[in-house]
């Protein structure tokens, strides 16, 4: 009887955790969103090859892709902590688009 008690007495606990697991990964995909959002804006402003600012503007995708990146890898570290190993969702979900040189 005792074992009962002690099991059903953890479960709002248990519910706390995997609603705070729900809500970091609810923040960390919305930060992923945002730094995406800011790459495409920036890949747009990139105008073409040799326009004036250019070089300027690069270093700036540069920088927002990082930033993308590391949310991006962010946001696996959480999945993998939850047990999701597979990330093909997270693909589809967040595609990163693909790498512009300079």
């Amino acid at each position: 009887m005792a074992r009962n008690a002690s099991v059903t007495a953890l479960l709002p606990v248990e519910a706390e955790f995997q609603k705070e697991k729900a809500q970091g990964l609810r923040r960390t995909g919305e930060k992923l969103e945002q730094a995406l959002a800011a790459l495409a804006s920036a890949e747009a402003a990139l105008g073409p090859v040799g326009a004036a600012g250019r070089a300027t503007r690069f270093r700036r995708y540069t920088e927002l892709r990082q930033e993308a990146e590391t949310q991006r890898w962010y946001l696996m570290v959480q999945r993998e902590a939850c047990g999701v190993r597979n990330h093909t969702e997270m693909d589809l979900l967040f595609p990163m688009p693909p790498r512009i040189r300079e």
